[in-house]
This record gives C-alpha cells, sequence and structure tokens, in this order.
C-alpha cells in the first residue's frame, strides 16, 4: 500500500514540475519580449541585444493597398536606434506556445510615436532557448491603421 502511495505521489509531482517549467518559460519569454519593447522606448541598443540574436529577422506588413512587405536585420536597427523618435509599444496580450527550446509569441500591440498614436497591429515573435536564455531569433508584424481602439 505504501508503495502504491508513494508511486502516486511521485506521478504527481513530476506532472506539477512539467507544469511550472513550461509556466516558467513562458513568463521568460514573455520578459524578453517586453524587455525588447522596452529598448525601443530606452533607445537602449544593450537591451536589444540581449533580447534578439543579431541576425534575427524583422518582418513589417502593412495592410494598406497596396500591401508592402519588407525585411531587416535587427543588427541594422540597432545602428539606427540612437536616432529613433520617441517610440512606446504597448503589448495587449500574449499567446506563448512552447516546446522543446523553441517557442512563438503572438502579440496584438498599439503603437505611439512622439506621444501620438500611430497605429496598432500584430507581433508574432519566435524564439529559441540558448544556453538557458531565450532570444528572439525572428519577429513579424502588421502595421494597421484603421480599427484601432485608442
Amino acid at each position: 500500500m505504501k508503495i502504491t502511495y508513494f508511486i502516486l505521489l511521485l506521478t504527481f509531482t513530476l506532472n506539477g514540475y512539467s507544469q511550472d517549467s513550461e509556466i516558467s518559460d513562458k513568463q521568460k519569454i514573455k520578459t524578453v519580449i517586453n524587455q525588447f519593447f522596452k529598448s525601443l522606448e530606452t533607445r537602449d541598443t544593450l537591451l536589444m541585444k540581449q533580447t534578439t540574436m543579431d541576425e534575427a529577422q524583422i518582418w513589417r506588413r502593412t495592410n494598406k493597398e497596396p500591401i508592402e512587405i519588407d525585411m531587416r536585420l535587427s543588427k541594422d536597427d540597432l545602428q539606427k536606434m540612437p536616432s529613433y523618435p520617441n517610440l512606446k509599444e504597448l503589448p495587449l496580450s500574449f499567446e506563448i506556445s512552447v516546446d522543446k527550446g523553441i517557442a512563438v509569441a503572438w502579440v496584438p500591440y498599439k503603437f505611439w510615436v512622439e506621444d501620438e498614436f500611430s497605429h496598432c497591429g500584430i507581433d508574432v515573435f519566435t524564439l529559441f532557448k540558448i544556453d538557458g536564455k531565450w532570444k528572439i531569433i525572428s519577429a513579424a508584424y502588421t502595421i494597421e491603421i484603421e480599427n484601432c481602439e485608442n
């Protein structure tokens, strides 16, 4: 009987541990994304380097006609950051999926330039866990001018 209780206790403990690990990874990913937003707002190139890979791709899609799509590397943004205007990106929610060192985050957002509302959209981040830390390896975002509730 004691062995049965021990096995049941061990089973529940292991299941609980794996859920804690997933929650912990999701929280760490959310923190990395919030730090990414903070680096834009403060023009902090060191913080940007800590959150993204040098060769991370950043894709942009507008929803105006004609649709525009372009790509740049995060390392190119680092050179331009000191001259950025005042920017603020506010995440509205996070949907994060994690599995074996890879994660995807779906993040609706609102964006301000020089304290004036600019647009809204969706950010999609892909992250890898490298040496125990999550880093953004790609970001794609939409720019929507209409249907944004300020």
